[in-house]
């Protein structure tokens, strides 16, 4: 029974806790709380540098495509050529609706509208329902150039852009 005495340490020469254990939660709970206050502020900002380099990539194509008559549109099963004022009708549309949402994936049905600028860029709109009451439907913007890829949810009905794609106002294309 001696031997037990002797293996229990008295309180004034036991080693307190370092409390390390504690320090690393407390740690690692603060750097969840961060990544969950900066993962979302850094996707919109990088949504929004996306979006001026779409709008810089789709400017240049409109300029190019204005003067040398090459903006083509499928559009119901029509192909168009599409002047150079209803051009530059649908990049003020698609400049002045700002960034709008972040897209999910494409939408699986064929685009309503792809429009082909020269060689170069390719953009593709789809309809769809954005469920919400100020704005029930909206725009699936896909764009793709050598300078820009971008892809967002516009807040606009896409009958007004499909107007200036019409063969009403636009000429059919003749190679």
């Amino acid at each position: 029974m001696a031997d037990l005495y002797e293996q229990i340490t008295p309180p004034h020469q036991r080693k307190a806790s370092s409390g390390r254990w504690k320090l690393l939660v407390v740690l690692g709970v603060a750097l969840v709380i961060l990544l969950l206050c900066i993962v979302p502020v850094a996707r919109v900002l990088g949504h929004q540098y996306g979006y001026k380099r779409f709008v810089a990539a789709l400017s240049d194509q409109t300029y190019q495509c204005y003067y040398q008559d090459n903006l083509r549109a499928e559009v119901d099963g029509a192909s168009l050529r599409i002047t150079g004022d209803n051009a530059y009708e649908v990049f003020n549309v698609l400049s002045a609706m700002g960034a709008g949402k972040l897209p999910g994936d494409p939408p699986k049905e064929a685009p309503d509208a792809v429009l082909y600028y020269g060689d170069e860029a390719v953009m593709k709109l789809w309809d769809m329902t954005l469920g919400n009451e100020i704005y029930p439907t909206g725009v699936y913007v896909s764009f793709d150039s050598p300078d820009a890829s971008f892809s967002y949810i516009m807040k606009k009905d896409i009958r007004y852009l499909l107007i200036l794609l019409s063969p009403e106002k636009n000429p059919a294309w003749e190679e």
